[in-house]
């Protein structure tokens, strides 16, 4: 038997798959006609065989890594690009992989047995990235929680969590890391724009540090909601909507609404984050999700208004019955307590992106209370009302989602926030 025959074998003995008969079954299948429930055997299949090929993956690597280490091979990038037909990304992401399953072994026992996928180390290594040695080394001291999270959770549900054990960890070892990130994301920064010859269409480009383009886009959702109000607007596309409203409010500065307001920055932290700082379950980041520093909050605190949110209490209004047809400002700033994105469990469409929806609908009798009101974008908004699928919000938060043909597609928990119970401002 080969040196590569014996390793396939090891690596198949330990994840307990048998993928030869996965594989066979899988070539003898046709799918032209295959129902939902032959469809997703197929694909639960495949994800077996790419976790599998995947960890067999890391595992050579590894070996082009001490062979280049001793001089009798290429760099690992180059072999990988040369004998795996790989991009130059693709071949750096292999060995990134490589690297966070020799800190975290358990992932890649895992990864062989198909408990996780690849995508879940490279939720890791993004994470992670910039981290020093030894923050690095206190990340993967976690390793048994955040297996278990990851075979419970999306990749991209995943990301959230080890980006908030990231940055708590940097904070811990050391308080201005923080500050130092968004220091040089502002120096970063740039406004680029060209002309594609081809189409002949303009294109601007602008990245920005998480506090300015949260800025720049309150100031842009605040004046696309009074273009759509205008008379004749209802019925035109949201796209076209969206670039009238941000080239009128470049050019001149929303000069032309009517009742302009300056638009409000929401920020959301926990209230122990704000007094005590980073501890290991700490909020503080932008309505969509991403990450701002303690003393940024602080600063922003400095120079606006607090507003609380108490979940469970009653310390301010939001349920307004049949007095109000959408849900209000109030209303809506709980929600963004609770939820990063839209409500769909495998949506990533940001919250300030999502129109707040109607469980049972309004002209059903349905009440305008937190309780009737979940997130939703606009695809998965178009579905419920117009595409036969249906949503039922239960007392804590979790929903079940069944098809047109009312066999169940998801049950379970849709709020993202870790502290879903606690005081926050925002």
């Amino acid at each position: 038997m080969s040196q590569v025959d014996t390793t396939t074998s090891r690596v198949a003995g330990e994840s307990n798959i048998d993928i030869a008969s996965l594989v066979g079954d899988l070539l003898s299948q046709s799918f032209e006609q295959a129902d939902r429930e032959s469809v997703n055997g197929a694909l639960q299949a495949v994800r077996s065989v790419r976790t599998w090929l995947d960890a067999l993956e890391i595992r050579v690597a590894r070996r082009v890594r001490q062979l280049h280490d001793v001089g009798r091979a290429d760099s690992p990038v180059t072999t990988l690009i040369d004998n795996n037909g790989c991009s130059g990304r693709d071949a750096r992401n292999t060995l990134d992989r490589e690297g966070l399953c020799a800190d975290m072994p358990l992932f890649e026992t895992a990864l062989g047995g198909g408990r996780v996928g690849g995508a879940h180390l490279d939720a890791m290594a993004r994470a992670t990235n910039g981290l020093s040695a030894d923050a690095k080394a206190a990340f993967a001291a976690h390793q048994q929680r955040l297996l278990a999270l990851a075979t419970q959770m999306s990749p991209d549900s995943f990301e959230r969590r080890c980006r908030d054990l990231a940055r708590s960890i940097r904070a811990q070892l050391d308080a201005a890391a923080e500050v130092d990130r968004v220091a040089r994301q502002r120096s970063a920064s740039t406004v680029r724009q060209w002309t594609d010859r081809t189409t002949g269409m303009g294109h601007t480009h602008i990245e920005l540090d998480p506090e300015r383009h949260a800025a720049l886009w309150t100031s842009i959702e605040a004046h696309l909601a009074s273009v759509r109000q205008r008379e004749g607007n209802s019925g035109r596309p949201f796209a076209e909507l969206q670039v009238e409203a941000v080239v009128e409010l470049v050019s001149t500065g929303g000069s032309t609404s009517a009742n302009r307001r300056l638009p409000e920055i929401e920020v959301l932290i926990d209230w122990s984050t704000l007094v005590d700082g980073i501890h290991p379950t700490t909020v503080c980041e932008t309505v969509d999700g991403i990450p701002l520093p303690i003393q940024t909050v602080q600063r922003l605190c400095c120079e606006a208004d607090v507003l609380p949110v108490v979940l469970r209490s009653s310390g301010e209004v939001l349920h307004v019955g049949r007095t109000a047809r959408v849900a209000t400002r109030a209303q809506r700033r709980a929600l963004a307590a609770l939820h990063r994105t839209c409500a769909h469990p495998h949506c990533q469409a940001a919250f300030s992106r999502c129109q707040i929806h109607h469980v049972i609908p309004w002209e059903r009798g349905g009440r305008t209370d937190l309780d009737n009101l979940i997130p939703l974008c606009t695809e998965h908004h178009h579905l419920v009302h117009e595409g036969g699928w249906s949503l039922q919000l239960h007392k804590d938060r979790t929903i079940t989602l069944n098809r047109p043909d009312g066999t169940r597609s998801f049950s379970g928990r849709t709020t993202d926030r870790l502290l879903v119970d606690s005081q926050r401002s925002h």
